[in-house]
């Protein structure tokens, strides 16, 4: 089956989004991004072709948190199998019972993506490999808030982290200090809703830029990439996310969500207000409204196309 969807009805959708939810005065902004203006709100569109879809404040930059892990997961799935990085994200060769230690600084998950990166025990190489994949996927470069990242360093030393996740057996592929420093640095880096949106779209794109029409990344893994924002969705959201929306996505402790639909558009919103599963409260809202409005999920059967009028 094939559905035919509108641009100008893409554009009324996300039109409506914004007005629905741009005044919501709900959640709080996390302390890691303290400063941020609550009263923002921006959402992205741009579609697999490249056409882009801005309402509200899309040039924003704030932190990427967990939304990190997208472009990591390209990098992992272009130096391993798929195979490989199952092994990786989970079943560990590890001899003892492992655990995920919770409510650290950053991601356990963020710091394991960054050890299994090669080269081994080289952190530039390391940090060079990820800046560069940001900035081809997004067409432009993300951008270190130094605050925050002073901030997060700050609270992995008073944490203890390196020693917490050494003490719960939570293997990692490279030294701790390394993919723990690098991980802090990772989610401190800040982008808008429209840098976010142009990176979800080169992903819905088999890994080309629709901007700048350069290949990033084998189209292969694009799949695997969408899979795994699906199987580590929004935080404590998963299940009720994926019903209510129908789209893989992923969520920042900044307020901003990306999400991917294969092969159709990206979906990039952004409100500083967080509800207590630490997602965007704005941001939530809009995608689900659009996802709803157009009656789209990537669990459908219909073949989607957006047409221009």
């Amino acid at each position: 089956m094939e559905r035919k969807i509108s641009l100008n009805d893409v554009r009324k959708a996300v039109d409506e989004a914004y007005e629905m939810v741009k005044s919501v005065k709900e959640g709080e902004v996390d302390p890691r991004n303290e400063g941020a203006d609550a009263g923002q709100m921006g959402i992205t569109v741009v579609l697999a072709d490249g056409t882009v879809i801005n309402k509200g404040d899309t040039d924003v930059r704030v932190p990427m948190g967990s939304i990190v892990r997208v472009p990591l997961s390209s990098i992992l799935f272009s130096q391993n199998s798929r195979d490989e990085v199952v092994k990786k994200s989970g079943q560990c060769p590890c001899h003892k019972l492992q655990h995920k230690p919770h409510h650290l600084p950053v991601s356990a998950h963020t710091v394991r993506a960054f050890s299994a990166i090669e080269p081994t025990g080289d952190p530039e190489s390391k940090w060079n490999i990820y800046e560069n994949r940001m900035i081809d996927l997004m067409g432009s470069a993300p951008q270190l808030d130094s605050r925050v990242y002073t901030t997060v360093k700050k609270q992995i030393e008073e944490d203890d982290t390196a020693n917490r996740l050494a003490a719960d057996g939570y293997y990692l592929y490279d030294d701790a200090k390394i993919a723990l420093d690098l991980a802090a640095k990772a989610e401190s880096m800040t982008a808008s809703t429209a840098q976010l949106a142009m990176m979800g779209a080169t992903i819905a794109a088999d890994g080309v830029n629709p901007s700048t029409g350069k290949i990033v990344f084998d189209g292969e893994n694009a799949k695997y990439i969408v899979a795994l924002m699906a199987a580590k969705g929004p935080h404590k959201m998963n299940g009720p996310w994926l019903v209510s929306t129908g789209l893989p996505a992923k969520a920042s402790f900044g307020g901003t969500i990306l999400g991917v639909y294969p092969g159709v558009m990206a979906i990039a919103a952004y409100g500083a207000e967080l509800n207590p599963a630490r997602v965007s409260v704005k941001a939530a809202r809009a995608i689900r409204y659009i996802m709803q409005k157009l009656d789209l999920s990537v669990f459908g059967s219909a073949n989607v196309s957006i047409v221009k009028d």
